[in-house]
């Protein structure tokens, strides 16, 4: 093959190396964190979510005495964090199960006995008072007001707004798109295989070349993801997200971030390979031309 020809395929092969490398990685991520209950989990550590729940209960709780005419502590006196962190990890267990097909639906339980315990007999010492007939109607109202407090702990708790997910298909979406990540994965890596093997033949003669090509590829590639990743970690774009509720905004912007942050450390990684390969390639042309 004439030197330009060798020249024009080396351009072609990198330029597709380097798009391929950005797959390999994009699926790799995916599939070793983004895909992975643990992330959500460590996020709901490091904001302190269950917390940020307990406060913004109170406080809802609170807002609701003129209307319900409940006390918020006949609430919040049977709620623990612990309750309450028990809730979110059930919910982002049950997300995860189903989006790696090992349960049929989203759907996810709290032991709230004691708040249902504190409602009911809040109640009925209230009727005792007030010497009010426990008859159906009564037990209506018990009920209903049972009911809401759970719906909304439940609601408060999903922290990640899965079930807005569901309601609005996007679970069911990613679930089908799971199966095909493990092939993806490796059908990206084989590509990278391939084309490293097409350097290495189209170099065979000067094998320093592929230490070139190669550092090309991974550090183009790093760059592509890097510029817009620095941006956003420089500019704290995240922090502009308007999102009223706090422990929503915390659970959100605190995965983005997590995520964010190991992005930059997987580019930052390849970045690295790729400039170790252009300073071996460097290294070695000197050597050789010194010869």
């Amino acid at each position: 093959m004439k030197a330009s020809g060798k020249y024009f395929a080396n351009i072609v092969i990198t330029i597709l190396l380097v798009f391929s490398l950005l797959a390999a990685e994009g699926t790799l991520f995916v599939r070793l964190y983004a895909s992975k209950a643990d992330t959500c989990l460590s996020v709901m550590e490091e904001q302190s979510l269950s917390d940020r729940i307990y406060t913004s209960l109170e406080a809802r709780f609170t807002e609701q005495v003129s209307t319900s005419g409940i006390p918020a502590q006949v609430y919040m006196d049977a709620l623990t964090r612990e309750q309450l962190d028990s809730g979110v990890r059930a919910s982002v267990t049950s997300a995860y199960a189903y989006l790696h097909g090992t349960s049929d639906s989203y759907a996810f339980e709290m032991d709230l006995s004691s708040l249902e315990a504190s409602i009911r007999q809040f109640f009925s010492d209230y009727a005792d008072q007030i010497q009010y007939p426990k008859d159906e109607t009564y037990e209506k109202k018990v009920n209903a007001a049972v009911d809401n407090a759970k719906k909304q702990v439940l609601q408060t708790v999903d922290v990640f707004r899965f079930s807005t997910l569901e309601s609005a298909g996007l679970l069911s979406k990613i679930r089908r798109v799971m199966p095909w990540l493990n092939p993806a994965m490796a059908a990206s890596a084989a590509v990278v295989c391939v084309l490293l093997g097409l350097l290495a033949w189209i170099n065979r003669k000067r094998p320093l070349r592929i230490l070139y090509w190669s550092g090309c590829s991974l550090t183009v590639a790093s760059c592509i993801a890097l510029i817009p990743l620095i941006y956003v970690k420089a500019t704290d774009y995240f922090a502009a997200f308007t999102i009223k509720t706090t422990q929503i905004y915390a659970a959100v912007t605190g995965m983005l971030n997590r995520m964010t942050d190991a992005c930059l450390l997987l580019e930052g990684i390849m970045l690295g390979c790729g400039i170790l390969c252009l300073a071996a390639y460097t290294i070695g042309a000197c050597r050789t031309s010194r010869q």
